[in-house]
Order: C-alpha cells, then structure tokens, then sequence
C-alpha cells in the first residue's frame, strides 16, 4: 500500500510548527546511537520534539569510549557496547510510550541489539527509527523497528504524534515506512523544507537536559566534560542542506533518489546560524572554534557568504573550519572573504588522482580544476592550518595507473597539506553498492571502521609519507613503482605502515597545535590552555591575520 501526499497536507507545514506543546503524559525517549554527542541532525529534530511535546527525554549512546589524543594515536575506540550496557540503554529506552532512536549504517548493529532487549522488556513500546541508516536502507530498519523515518523527520514527526496520540490511522503520516501485520506501509515522503521553515525552528539542543550513556553506570546528564571528551573545544553545526553533486559512493544518492530538490542548497538565514552558534558559546564559554558540516559551503552565493561573514566577524569572533567544499565551487574571492571572517582550515574532496575512478565516482571535478583549487587554498597558507583533502584508497577497480596518478597527483600537490584517507566502504542502497554487485566484486561495508582498517601495502606507506615529505623526484620515482592496487597479490609493510602513520598523526597534531586549535585533539589540555588566556593571547598576538582588501570583490578566482 502507497499512500501519496495531497497538496492541501504539504501546505500545513507552517501551521504544524503553531500547535501548543503537548500536556499529557505520553513519554516520549530519543537516542543518538553513534561515536560522539555532535549530530547535528539529532540535535535539530530532538530540539523540534522537545518544542512539541515537553515530556520528551534526549540520550546519547556513544558507540565507543571518550575520545583522547592517546585514543587516536593507538587506533582505539573502545570497542562496542557489552550485552550489560546494551540492556541499560534497552532499560532506559523501554520506559518510553515510543522509543526512537537516530543512527547511522556504522551503528545499526547494535541498534538492532538494543531494539531487541526493548522487546522483551516492554513489548507495549512503539519503537521508530531515524537518521541516515533508514533513510539509506529503510528496508532493513523496518525488519526491527515498528516505523522508520526516510525523510526529513521534524513536520512528518509532528503529523505522526498527533495521529498516535489521538488513537487515529497514524500510518498515513508522509515521510515514513510502517509495519503492520505482515505488511510494510510505505508514504511518498514531504516536500523539502524551505528557507523560511528552517529560520522557525527551535535551536539545536545543546546542553538542554540531554542525558549520556555511561559504560557500566547507565545515564547520566551531560556535562561540559563530555562536550571536551568528544569535540574538544569544538562546536559542529550545519548551516546548508543539499549536495549538487550524485557521488556514486556517497548517501546523499539516496536522498536525491527520494527527491532530485536535494541537489540544491538551501539554508536558514545568516542571523539564524550565527544566533545558534552564540547560544553555543553562552553554554560553553570554551568553545574556540565552529566546525560546518555542510556537504557544499562554498556554493552559497557570494552575497550570502558576506552578509554571513560580516555577522560572524562582528558577533562571533573564534576561527571556524568548513568541512563540505567541493574543488569546483573554490573561488579566491569566497576564499579571501571567509578567511578575513575567521576561517581557518578548510576540508575538500578528491578522492582520487585518477580520471578513470573519478569517472567511476561519478565526480564531475576535473584534475586540472583540483589543481586549481588546491593552488587557491594554497595562496592562504600564512593565515590556516594545512588545509586537509579527502582520499579514497582500496577501490578494487584500480587499475596500477589509477594507483599510481592518486601518488603523482599527491607529490605534486603545492604543500603544506595533510589528507583525510579512507579506505573504500560501501554504503549500502547507494549506487556504487550496485554497481560493486554487477561486477561481481567484494569490498567491505561500511559497518567496519572505515578510517583506519586499511591494508598495510607499499602503496598505503607511500599516500601517508607524502603528508609529510616531499622526497627527492628521483627516489619517488622509484618508490612509485611499487605501488599497486589494492587487490594485486604484494607484500606488506605493518611495521613501516604503523611508523609512517604514527609520524602523520604527529605532524598533523602540530599542525594544529600552531594555531592553538583543538577542535581535532580531544580532552581537557585544549581547555586548561583556554582557561588561563593561552589560546587567546597565541591567537591575538602570534598568529597572522588576513585582512580583505578594499577591492574584495574583484579578486580574480
């Protein structure tokens, strides 16, 4: 059975946003089941529930133990949850009317887990699930949960509550899957939200009576020091939704496949944000730095990054990162514009050094525009941390010259830069998954850690040495030379592997540490250095500052 959506029902979004928060006590429990306390789309929808319905308890059940630089360096997350913490959080949860949980692929195996205790232990708890994991692949979410959520969840959540609370057909709500008897309801989800949606609705919760997980304690309220164990003294946000590209790796496939809208950008206003992210520092005075995780910050129009820039500059004043740049919207305008507000790193994609993957990817950038861009990035080296540049390892299509350009293409890059290197995942549902299958090969899912479980060949030594040393061309040339894909037969190097990555964490630390950034080094020596002005004087006396020329707008990009 699909139900579709009339227009009469997408026009009620605005006036579902007036309802009066509910008085009853229908008790309401969301979880965020991930490694960190910073998704910021959990944060926006619990922040709507809590608007809509007061009895509304918020949790985070980190996958993994708080974060440290030690933590990094020796490649430990604390591994997963113990069936005695999955039953705690299983307790908790099932103490809900509805139990939701938001969660992506990496984590739904222990969803899955805690869904299962909530069962026995009250099978009266309506159970949904959100987030990207059912979004991406809703028909194994919907094999656990009663209801999964495949679009965005705030207007379609608030049609649902009133539904359920009111004892009416709730399966009719747009935007979600449910399952009924031995049938699965599947609803056309709900237009996009505009602009002028996005500037009402309620702040991101941030320290608002959130609880979190404990291992082998059970919950407790978060605290400023959970904020330092998992962000440092970041604060993560997101001020544009959309990706105009359709990566054939990525999960944005799937929202674009649900609706072709989401390929533009769209976004609250620049007061908005900018009033979210003083809120954040009111709460946490220690914050030193803003991280957006956009998947396109630099599309924005120019005249919207100014207006931006101005308020940030003005009102803000501590440097921010943008993760989300694509090679082809990277303009020495934008760039000078934002450097001049604060920005002080930048995080771009480019995957691989080869046209052949990259066509594979279905990534319209080409190498003469990354060498552009990185050129660009590079003109502002005085005033950032090395800007970092996404790879994609182990694709097992590579051919030993896709292998080989990835390394050219790294030694020639203009320096300093580091890498954020990956080893390739699939997501599941996405087109890559599919094109993977059709070709009859294996590579991993992406419920494995994708960040470090990489092979120990020479290729792997070779991409991280080369974050850190640009070796005479003659021995490169002959080092390149051993460098083979992923899947050909070859030896490896765990020892050399273990050294060279160690070096480029180290590098890359000090990286950050020159600019007194800890928004990447977790844990409380970055706060002791902001309690006693440490940061503040390094940043205001030792630091180069760029200061945008009068003609800004005419500098050629």
């Amino acid at each position: 059975m699909k139900i579709n959506l009339n227009e009469e029902q997408a026009s009620n979004t605005n006036a579902w946003l007036n309802l009066n928060s509910s008085k009853d006590t229908l008790d309401i429990r969301l979880a965020c089941v991930e490694d960190g306390l910073d998704n910021t789309g959990f944060r926006k929808i619990a922040a709507f529930i809590k608007s809509i319905h007061s009895n509304t308890k918020i949790a985070y059940v980190p996958t993994a133990n708080h974060r440290n630089l030690v933590g990094v360096l020796m490649e430990k997350g604390g591994g997963n949850l113990s069936e005695k913490d999955i039953h705690r959080v299983a307790q908790f949860m099932a103490e809900g009317d509805i139990a939701a949980f938001s969660s992506m692929t990496q984590s739904a195996s222990t969803v899955y887990k805690i869904i299962a205790d909530i069962r026995i232990i009250n099978p009266n708890s309506y159970i949904i699930w959100g987030g990207i994991h059912p979004i991406i692949q809703p028909e194994d979410a919907i094999k656990h949960a009663d209801a999964v959520c495949t679009g965005e969840g705030e207007f379609a959540f608030k049609t649902f509550l009133e539904l359920f609370k009111n004892g009416k057909d709730y399966t009719a709500t747009p935007s979600f899957w449910f399952r009924k008897n031995e049938n699965i309801i599947k609803n056309r989800n709900l237009p996009l939200m505009t602009p002028k949606e996005m500037d009402k609705l309620p702040p991101l919760t941030y320290q608002d009576g959130e609880v979190v997980y404990r291992r082998k304690k059970g919950f407790e309220k978060v605290s400023s020091n959970d904020f330092l164990d998992y962000a440092g003294l970041q604060y993560g946000t997101v001020w544009s939704i959309g990706c105009p590209l359709h990566c054939t790796y990525c999960g944005n496939t799937k929202f674009i496949e649900y609706d072709n809208a989401y390929r533009r950008i769209r976004h609250s206003s620049p007061r908005t944000i900018v009033d979210e992210i003083k809120r954040a520092i009111a709460k946490q005075p220690h914050l030193s730095t803003v991280a957006f995780h956009d998947d396109s910050f630099l599309s924005l129009p120019y005249v919207q990054l100014e207006e931006f820039a101005k308020l940030y500059k003005s009102e803000i004043k501590i440097p921010f990162v943008i993760y989300g740049v694509i090679p082809t919207y990277v303009r020495e305008d934008k760039i000078a514009l934002l450097v001049d507000a604060g920005m002080n790193r930048v995080r771009m994609g480019i995957q691989s050094g080869s046209d052949n993957i990259l066509e594979f990817y279905k990534r319209p950038t080409k190498l003469h525009r990354i060498k552009e861009a990185t050129e660009i990035l590079n003109k502002f080296r005085k005033y950032m941390i090395p800007p970092s540049y996404d790879i994609i390892l182990e694709n097992p299509i590579e051919t030993p010259e896709d292998t080989r350009a990835t390394v050219d293409m790294l030694y020639e890059m203009p320096r300093p830069y580091t890498l954020n290197i990956y080893a390739l995942r699939i997501i599941p549902n996405t087109t890559m998954a599919k094109d993977i299958e059709a070709r009859g090969l294996k590579t991993p899912m992406i419920d494995k850690n994708y960040f470090i479980d990489y092979h120990r060949t020479f290729g792997n030594c070779l991409v991280f040495a080369l974050t850190f040393w640009k070796m005479p061309k003659w021995l490169y040339k002959i080092l390149r030379e051993k460098v083979y894909p992923v899947q050909t037969k070859q030896p490896l190097y765990p020892i050399l592997f273990a050294l060279i990555r160690s070096i480029y964490y180290v590098k890359r630390a000090f990286d950050h540490l020159r600019f007194m950034d800890f928004s990447v080094l977790p844990g409380k020596p970055g706060y002791f250095l902001w309690k006693f002005g440490i940061i503040k004087f390094w940043r205001r006396f030792v630091l180069k500052r760029y200061n945008l020329p009068k003609n800004a707008k005419e500098i050629i990009s």
